[in-house]
């Protein structure tokens, strides 16, 4: 089993890149930039079908992230040429001359073999990288799966496929934080955790995710943040519908996350995690767990009363009139929008939650 006090020793030897000590520090965050809190500028990039991730390139990504005067980016691994070494090369050396640090995010297929598993982390190693962050998912678990049989071999396969890759997690020795992404309840993803057994993977623990689960997000990171390795910094809103509610991402301190609380207990469980902000722009999701196709994927446990009845009086009761979208705007104010979402969490985290240049 893994060791939280093993684990927190080993991230807190991982390198990390020392900012540039320029007058741009005056005004910066400690907080990274998710890639994934442009999703405007991603979807007005779009294919027919979904956001083109490689619209976002690496130049832009950068820019952006020292526009808005953050420690630095989680970029996907997709936004750059991975067979080109020379253009990675170019990559970290950019963010380092910028004072930038670098996060990635691996996609899920990276991490079931281990020639897929060394690739992906010669590439972060190669970026500057000092860890990464997995989605096992890329949808939403009530929507992705139409029977509780499909549900239960996607979660038996990544237990059988990580607790086999083990022995590259340990021998690569890159940290990696796999995200509660509408996927895993929070003790489901701790209990993965503990299966995999190693000192190098553990949680990127999303603040907002599974309020879609109906988990009160209190209990999403006391469970996870012992075994936080990076964050999706993030507040919320929730509306009411026949169905059940609309989720959205909000400016942080506009929400109804209690966001100082869950920084402080990161912080306290582990002080190397890194900080990093999710703010997507975008129409509120639908979470219709009125519906019998929301609960195809879950067990009669997670469905019985009592727990409905809790997660309605403790956070379906702070549900707001309106949310905001960005469907009936222009191209140009959606991009305004994005910009002020982000340009707002950065002051609040700098102003309120203490996250200055000089905070790790």
């Amino acid at each position: 089993m893994i060791r939280r006090r093993e684990f927190l020793g080993v991230l807190a030897s991982v390198p990390v890149a020392a900012a540039a000590q320029t007058g741009s520090d005056v005004g910066r965050t400690s907080m990274l930039l998710a890639y994934t809190s442009f999703a405007v500028r991603m979807a007005q990039g779009r294919d027919l079908l979904r956001a083109n991730v490689s619209a976002l390139g690496p130049d832009t990504f950068r820019e952006l992230c020292a526009r808005f005067a953050t420690r630095g980016g989680q970029m996907d691994l997709s936004q750059v040429s991975q067979a080109d070494q020379a253009k990675l090369t170019g990559v970290r050396e950019a963010f380092t001359k910028d004072g930038l640090e670098l996060e990635v995010s691996i996609p899920s297929r990276f991490l079931e073999t281990p020639e897929s598993y060394a690739q992906a982390v010669g590439v972060a190693r190669a970026l500057g990288a000092t860890r990464g962050r997995v989605a096992l998912l890329s949808g939403r678990r009530y929507e992705s799966f139409e029977t509780a049989d499909v549900w239960h071999a996607f979660r038996t396969k990544w237990h059988d496929t990580l607790r086999r890759m083990r022995p590259e997690f340990d021998r690569h020795a890159f940290p990696i934080g796999i995200e509660n992404h509408k996927d895993w309840l929070a003790a489901d993803l701790a209990a993965l955790l503990e299966t995999i057994g190693s000192s190098h993977v553990g949680a990127c623990v999303d603040f907002g995710n599974n309020l879609a689960l109906l988990e009160d997000p209190d209990e999403t990171i006391r469970v996870l943040a012992p075994f936080a390795v990076t964050t999706h910094l993030k507040d919320m809103a929730l509306r009411r519908t026949d169905e059940g509610f609309e989720l959205s991402e909000v400016p942080l301190g506009q929400g109804m996350l209690p966001i100082q609380s869950y920084v402080d207990q990161i912080r306290k469980a582990r002080p190397e995690a890194r900080m990093c902000l999710e703010m997507i722009t975008r129409d509120p999701l639908k979470v219709p767990y009125r519906t019998d196709r929301y609960w195809v994927a879950f067990s009669a446990t997670d469905r019985r009363p009592e727990r409905l009845k809790a997660f309605e009086a403790r956070v379906l009761s702070k549900a707001v009139e309106t949310l905001p979208r960005v469907s009936g705007l222009s191209p140009a104010d959606q991009i305004t929008a994005e910009d002020d979402n982000v340009r707002a969490c950065v002051a609040y985290a700098r102003a309120t939650l203490r996250l200055g240049a000089n905070r790790a």
